[in-house]
């Protein structure tokens, strides 16, 4: 979600030495000013978007000012720290998902599986994106009519600090879906061509053998497991219809959050025709249970991270790390793949986000190994391989979206567990860096001299900063994971602005309303996701799975192959936020449970790793298909390298699944985890 262009090579990029003058880049061509709206319609439209961009920024702006000022005051002497900042930041934080999720909308960016459809006739694509939007402007619909009754019937409860309505915080949901219905009817009539589909396309995945082949593959396997886990018997009933209306949305391109939310509403208003036996339920009780899931105090951490990794990918963080790593690893033989792997995870563990690192690394270190003589493919693959760092090494919001979906795992010890993994990760794929380069020939990097490896050093240091700050403060219990976040999210401003100034106000304009419609898009995600988690659990699909698994084997070592075969073949079709929503409340009671007995942190970690190599590979391979737009070259190419740095990837997972030191030994360290 964070995917940028790919930038035009400077003389940095081309392997001039560190220190080297840069001139300044040549300007763009200056593409001829658009048309002036000239129906009454698009002014108004233009004009109400503008507005929701003001107001979407305010709130964001508002809630990182409401926590700062909370955190600040636990350190000024004979000042009570206020009960009201976490009322009013969640109510700010409900409106801000609601109304980011109508500009996402507009934008065309909510997440979706539509890998299948982009093998179709352009033509029918396009009417199918259509009949896309009408659905989800139905489902905007739903969200305005029955969001406004669940408003008004929560009106008389009130927040305990403040006393206001809790129902002030769910008028989000009514005046966001009808926000949501009026821009999917917009996109009826013009459809949106969203940047991450500009790089898909030159991903060439359109007609592309390898997509379709593992597509099918994995499909087939998904759908016979389905069948001997469950039986026809479950799923020609509600479960059937759950999982199935689910899943034939999202492969018709429905953007996933609303598959879930129009899934879910499928099952409450059919659950009792199927099976008379079950209850009706209201159609309500979707909203009121997306409402529920938003309305966490713990949720306020997202935002910030995203927010955070932002600001560090577009104010120069990045291109510091690189050249720290050069003076780190340079020297070794295949020295820019060595750099790339340290650059991903420093910068991994600050953004937290594999497809930002693969962005913004990328769009420096491939073009520069390009240059250097490194074939095409590996230099994409190694990018692409190595982001998975930073979904594992802290911090990562993914491990906060995990954190909730288990039921309160603790963030700290999540964050501590994932180091040693994520360095495993980044160690075996030296390995394999230094023994391809071997074979084929490259170069080693020279190290700077003393004086400016030692400069390159100290000006990395303040990047480092951010992820020391918000780790350490979580860990030595300094601030909660939502106060840790925020002020890294403040820190990483500080240091972009006036240490390496380099985020003006248009820059940091665009990073604002960037993290508006991320954010957004991920709290909306969690709402939808919360409500079909609840269905699931209403037609007990967890203990029907569980009943499924252990009935192929007791064995632990088994049964955890099996989840690890399972969760390697939902990442590739899938993306890692929704993922980790639905499968959690399904696999966490098995896998902490008899015969398996895994600690919640330890199933996080490994679940992470699991979908973190899903990016990498076909045929919805985000952070794949980024690495390839940047790298000009085709999946079949970056593929071929993959297959040199799949099995270290591979190892490092099999060691975190069956030796749990790996993952407990440093929160155990720290004391976060008993």
């Amino acid at each position: 979600m964070d995917e940028r262009r790919p930038e035009t090579d400077t003389p940095r990029e081309q392997g001039a030495p560190p220190g080297a003058p840069v001139p300044p880049p040549a300007p763009p061509p200056v593409a001829p000013p658009a048309a002036e709206p000239t129906h009454w319609y698009d002014r108004l439209e233009n004009g109400l978007t503008s507005v929701i961009r003001v107001v979407s920024a305010a709130l964001l702006l508002a809630i990182v000012l409401t926590i700062s000022w909370q955190v600040t005051t636990r350190y000024i002497p004979d000042m009570r720290v206020p009960r009201w900042t976490e009322e009013v930041s969640l109510i700010f934080m409900v409106w801000l998902a609601m109304l980011g999720s109508g500009l996402a909308v507009r934008a065309g960016e909510h997440l979706s599986v539509d890998i299948l459809t982009r093998q179709l006739p352009k033509q029918v694509q396009r009417w199918l994106e259509r009949a896309v939007w009408l659905g989800f402007a139905g489902f905007g619909g739903y969200l305005a009519w029955f969001g406004w009754e669940l408003s008004q019937r929560t009106m008389a409860q009130t927040f305990a600090a403040t006393q206001l309505p809790v129902g002030w915080m769910y008028l989000g949901l009514p005046f966001g879906g009808a926000l949501m219905a009026l821009y999917s009817l917009r996109n009826v009539v013009r459809l949106p061509h969203p940047e991450l589909d500009e790089v898909i396309e030159s991903a060439n995945v359109r007609g592309n053998w390898t997509v379709r082949i593992a597509l099918v593959v994995i499909l087939a396997v998904l759908v016979g497991g389905a069948f001997m886990l469950f039986g026809p018997d479950v799923l020609l009933g509600p479960v059937g219809v759950l999982l199935g209306s689910m899943a034939v949305l999202m492969l018709l391109g429905v953007p996933i959050a609303v598959a879930l939310g129009l899934a879910s509403l499928i099952t409450v208003l059919t659950v009792h025709l199927i099976d008379p036996n079950m209850r009706a339920l209201p159609p309500l009780i979707v909203a009121q249970r997306m409402a529920n899931g938003v309305s966490s105090t713990p949720l306020l951490a997202i935002p910030f991270f995203i927010l955070a990794g932002l600001i560090m990918a577009e104010g120069g963080i990045a291109s510091r790390l690189v050249e720290f790593s050069r003076v780190l690893v340079g020297p070794i033989r295949g020295g820019l793949a060595h750099v790339n792997v340290v650059a991903s995870m420093l910068f991994g563990g600050t953004s937290g986000s594999a497809v930002a690192d693969v962005s913004s690394n990328g769009s420096i270190l491939i073009p520069m190994m390009k240059k250097r003589g490194y074939d095409a493919d590996f230099s994409v693959g190694v990018t692409v391989a190595s982001s998975v760092q930073g979904i594992i090494i802290p911090p990562s919001h993914n491990a906060v979206i995990y954190s909730l979906a288990a039921g309160g795992v603790s963030i700290s010890a999540l964050f501590l567990a994932g180091y040693l993994p994520g360095a495993m990760i980044g160690l075996f794929l030296m390995l394999a860096s230094y023994a391809l380069a071997l074979r084929r020939g490259y170069p080693s990097d020279s190290r700077p001299p003393l004086r400016e490896s030692l400069r390159v050093s100290v000006v990395a240091m303040p990047g480092l900063l951010v992820g020391l700050i918000i780790v350490g403060g979580i860990a030595f219990g300094w601030f909660t994971a939502t106060q840790a976040a925020a002020i890294g999210a403040v820190v990483a401003f500080l240091v972009s602005t006036l240490i390496y100034r380099e985020m003006g106000f248009r820059k940091v304009w665009r990073v604002a309303q960037q993290a508006v419609r991320t954010i957004s898009i991920v709290i909306f995600l969690i709402a939808t996701a919360s409500a079909f988690a609840w269905l699931m659990a209403y037609l007990r699909i967890p203990a029907i799975l569980a009943s499924g698994i252990l009935g192929f084997s007791d064995n632990p070592i088994v049964l955890l192959a099996l989840i690890n075969v399972l969760l390697l073949l939902l990442g590739a079709i899938m993306d890692m936020a929704p993922l980790i929503l639905i499968l959690t409340p399904i696999l966490l009671p098995i896998v902490t449970a008899d015969p398996i007995s895994m600690s919640a942190v330890h199933f996080g970690i490994m679940l992470l790793m699991n979908l973190g190599l899903g990016l990498t590979t076909p045929p919805v391979g985000t952070a794949l298909f980024v690495g390839c737009a940047i790298g000009k070259i085709r999946i079949e190419s970056a593929s071929r390298a993959m297959i040199y740095l799949w099995p270290p990837l591979l190892l490092a997972l099999i060691l975190v699944t069956y030796f749990p030191w790996f993952v407990e030994v440093v929160p155990r360290a720290f004391g976060v985890l008993n």
